[in-house]
């Protein structure tokens, strides 16, 4: 056995064996309704949802030949009994997020007697939990261990818990398996080039997970799963998954040096958008390398304008360059920004909501996605939390509107009703579209930026008269609609990057405008919840 694979043996009796030639279901649990899953968008367009699961596909991957593999997505199709008691073995990955569909999935096989395995984020920062559910737990990243397990299952000595701790070597990764997938319901398609972020932001459980060196792999690695993914047909939007691109800067720059090649030797077949931290505006070559490569946008960790609440929780990487500079600097790249915002910071005063507000409007980000700060298992904040006894356990989900899992310093109605307030403000209909001109208007587009071949002229018309029926005949929005529609189509129809991602937005205001409303009866909610634990709460009195 490997030295960095540490295993629990199960106490429960020895499992049988499974053999080598095991059939095996994958399933990725279906998304709760969020700012990342463009939901009311995806209404409009001809795929079902915005990406795959591209870590269960990496782990088919690394399953043995003799393995007969299936993929079940439930955000593109339902689970059935059928496909569970097909299986020999389910394995479910899954986020924070997911963890309620995560439980579900293995409570229907345990139900089915089916054998389990579970591994993802979730379930390496909560292996407790998933002991509890599923037959098999890995934590870690198993890419040069999985052998090991797949033995393990086929001969009957499986253990309960596998953990892994030592961080591998992505060049020896196997391209994921995108022949699993059901490509024509994805409007995006997830690549990976690194693993792990340099940085130590304290609620960050990134760089628990894959470490604080990043790793890459190589570019011909890249090309090639590239090469597979249009020998497969696929011609539109990849998303580069890094949690920071620019991790190692170095090697992103290399990358993208060889992507731009590859885009000029195939007429541009996809366009690139991906995750960075700040400090890429300090790094010119590096964006004119991405943007000449196809990159188009970019998702940035903004999280907050108060600087004490950055200091607070080590982010310092967005300290050392003023943040509004930084986005515009970006801008005139060439590279379009969307951003992620936190509040519920200890330093955090009742005025950071409007801070908040300022700033997205100032910058002009159309995709502002903000949530509260939570306090991931294992993560510098969550051990803080705990130490200091203010972890709330009862609190198991990070998703949109939950509130934090610790007891914050801001009087909790305040800042439930100022998140509220926040995500009301950003995504009225008037500044939402307003401001997303502004970001066209700031967005410098290059000639050598090609948005991806498809859609068809056929689906872009198709997807087009779905909008206009929704949006402009029959939302409640429709006037500001309209000004931004006439907006991008006089200004920009012969500038066809800035036309795609003016669309993009035109039609994304049907997610986000809706589900911001969706957030702000969330918050309501909880607040009333909470005003009735008070009332049925007895006031101790004093004798």
């Amino acid at each position: 056995m490997s030295s960095a694979l540490a295993c629990s043996r199960n106490t429960e009796g020895v499992f049988p064996p499974l053999g080598k030639n095991l059939k095996v279901l994958l399933v990725w649990p279906r998304i709760p309704n969020s700012f990342w899953t463009f939901t009311g968008m995806m209404e409009l367009l001809p795929e079902k949802v915005v990406m795959p699961p591209l870590g269960l596909i990496t782990v088919a991957a690394l399953c043995p030949e003799s393995w007969t593999l299936r993929l079940v997505d439930q955000g593109v199709e339902e689970l059935t009994d059928q496909d569970i008691l097909w299986a020999d073995l389910v394995m479910v990955s899954a986020m924070t997020v997911q963890h309620e569909g995560l439980q579900e999935v293995l409570a229907r096989a345990r139900r089915l007697s089916r054998r389990t395995m579970v591994g993802g984020p979730y379930a390496s920062g909560e292996p407790a939990r998933m002991l509890a559910v599923a037959d098999h737990v890995v934590v870690g990243e198993p890419d040069e261990v999985f052998g090991e397990i797949a033995r393990d299952l086929e001969h009957g000595t499986a253990h309960r818990l596998y953990e892994i701790a030592d961080k591998p070597d992505v060049t020896c990764t196997p391209p994921p398996r995108f022949d699993l997938l059901k490509l024509d319901c994805y409007a995006s398609m997830s690549v990976q080039f690194s693993r792990g972020c340099p940085f130590q932001c304290e609620f960050c459980d990134i760089i628990i997970l894959y470490g604080r060196k990043p790793r890459t792999k190589l570019p011909a690695q890249m090309l090639a799963e590239l090469d597979a993914l249009l020998r497969l047909g696929w011609r539109k939007q990849v998303f580069i998954v890094d949690d920071n691109f620019i991790g190692n800067h170095t090697r992103a720059l290399e990358l993208c040096v060889e992507l731009e090649k590859w885009q000029q030797a195939r007429r541009y077949p996809v366009m690139f958008y991906t995750e960075a931290s700040m400090d890429l505006a300090r790094k010119p070559a590096l964006m004119e390398a991405m943007v000449r490569a196809n990159f188009f946008y970019v998702f940035l960790g903004i999280e907050s304008p108060s600087k004490e609440s950055l200091q607070e929780v080590k982010k310092l990487q967005n300290l050392a360059m003023d943040p509004v500079t930084c986005i515009d600097v970006i801008h005139q790249k060439g590279l379009w920004v969307t951003g992620g915002f936190i509040v519920g910071f200890d330093s955090d005063t009742e005025g950071i909501f409007e801070q908040q507000v300022k700033f997205i409007e100032r910058t002009a980000i159309p995709w502002a996605l903000i949530n509260f700060l939570h306090a991931l298992p294992r993560t510098a904040l969550y051990d803080r939390m705990q130490h200091e006894g203010r972890i709330l356990e009862s609190r198991g989900s990070s998703s949109d509107g939950t509130p934090p899992n610790f007891r914050t310093l801001m009087e909790r109605d305040v800042l439930l009703r100022g998140f509220g307030s926040t995500v009301a403000a950003i995504y009225d209909a008037e500044k939402f579209y307003a401001r997303a001109w502004r970001s066209l208007e700031n967005w410098k587009s290059k000639p050598c930026q090609h948005p991806a071949q498809q859609p068809t002229v056929t689906v872009f018309a198709q997807i087009l008269a779905r909008s206009i029926w929704r949006q402009g005949l029959r939302s409640s929005y429709r006037k500001a609609y309209w000004k931004f529609f006439l907006k991008i189509f006089t200004r920009f129809a012969l500038n066809r990057a800035k036309l795609w991602i003016g669309v993009t937005i035109l039609i994304s205001g049907q997610h986000f405008i809706p589900y911001a409303g969706e957030l702000a009866r969330k918050v309501e909610s909880e607040l009333e919840r909470a005003r009735q634990v008070r009332e049925l709460t007895p006031v101790s009195v004093e004798q």
